[in-house]
């Protein structure tokens, strides 16, 4: 499948700010580096940084397809990727997940204390990065600056609710009041700021915030049919891979409403996975995830027609829903 140009077109410029803003020397952004793909843990280079980098690449096309120019998005695009990895270093040590992207998390190679110091020194040179949007007006640098906290808050909120949830039966409306906070928070804050970017009034920005939000539900669900039916080919991960880790996914709480005797099966150790897929998909999980996805992108569909975009945003962005709903990865 091919990359949509959305993930392509604001790659180069991002990579090099991130580069740049983590250049300095020093144990803590050492430590940053090699979260994020610079380093290794010997100070040697790295593989690069990896990801979509999808947040960030939302920012700038948001503001270029309002007319705003790119340059002056880049810092609030920068340092909405660093609040995200921020929570996923945190994550990481809050899940005990021992690999990121085929290397060892930050905790498992320098220990938790440090990890719990690189993922808040992250945050603090998030807000820091922000600040410097000197090509901004200073007003809407504040707003930006406001937008991005208010984003990080809910999206720890949504953290909070995942660990709460973690050996509970989840429904499904408790699992996507998380996600709406977890993931939406940040996809909705990646469209605010470009909006903010360019200089558009609150109506829009509170727009272009829902759009994103909506856009994160059917990625994050999108990801959980990943989790339990990708191809181990693609995905690197065995079937199964999210039953086997306990996570408490849509199609989990999906099946568990619809079957609460599955919470028996899914609570044994180790799990009979072969047992325990047959179970899920005689629930109709598969296919309701599938359609709830399709749900939220028609919803996205929907708001993206209101927005004032050109033919080549909105094709753009027709374009990355298309990818993201068909992603096996």
């Amino acid at each position: 499948m091919n990359v949509p140009e959305i993930l392509t077109r604001y790659r180069g410029r991002i990579l090099s700010r991130l580069e740049g803003v983590l250049d300095d020397p020093g144990p803590l952004r050492e430590m940053l580096a090699y979260h994020m793909g610079l380093r290794e843990a010997d100070g040697s280079p790295g593989p690069g940084i990896g990801g979509k980098l999808l947040r960030p690449a939302l920012v700038c096309f948001s503001c270029e397809a309002l007319g705003g120019e790119v340059e002056a998005a880049l810092p609030l695009a920068v340092a909405l990727e660093l609040v995200h990895n921020f929570s996923l270093i945190h994550d990481d040590v809050q899940d005990r997940d021992e690999v990121r992207r085929g290397r060892p998390t930050v905790w498992k190679t320098f220990g938790v204390e440090q990890a719990i110091n690189a993922g808040d020194g992250m945050l603090i040179l998030a807000l820091r990065t922000a600040l410097k949007a000197e090509k901004l007006p200073e007003r809407a640098r504040l707003v930006g600056l406001s937008a991005l906290l208010s984003a990080t808050y809910r999206m720890i909120e949504g953290q909070v609710l995942d660990l709460f949830l973690q050996g509970r039966e989840a429904k499904v409306a408790e699992y996507l009041a998380m996600a709406h906070k977890k993931t939406g928070a940040l996809l909705g804050c990646a469209l605010e700021l470009g909006a903010i970017a360019a200089v558009a009034g609150e109506e829009l920005r509170e727009k272009l915030y829902e759009l994103g939000k909506v856009l994160g539900l059917a990625f994050q669900i999108r990801d959980d049919w990943i989790g339990i039916w990708g191809d181990p080919d693609i995905t690197g991960k065995p079937v199964g891979s999210d039953l086997l880790q306990r996570k408490r996914s849509f199609p989990v709480a999906f099946a568990l409403e619809r079957d609460p005797s599955l919470g028996e099966l899914l609570a044994r150790d180790p799990l009979p996975l072969e047992e325990a897929m047959v179970r899920l998909e005689e629930t109709g999980a598969k296919e309701a995830t599938e359609e709830e996805v399709a749900r939220y992108m028609a919803e996205a569909e929907r708001i993206a027609a209101e927005l004032p975009w050109g033919s080549w945003a909105k094709d753009a962005f027709r374009e990355l829903q298309s990818y993201l709903v068909s992603r096996e990865a």
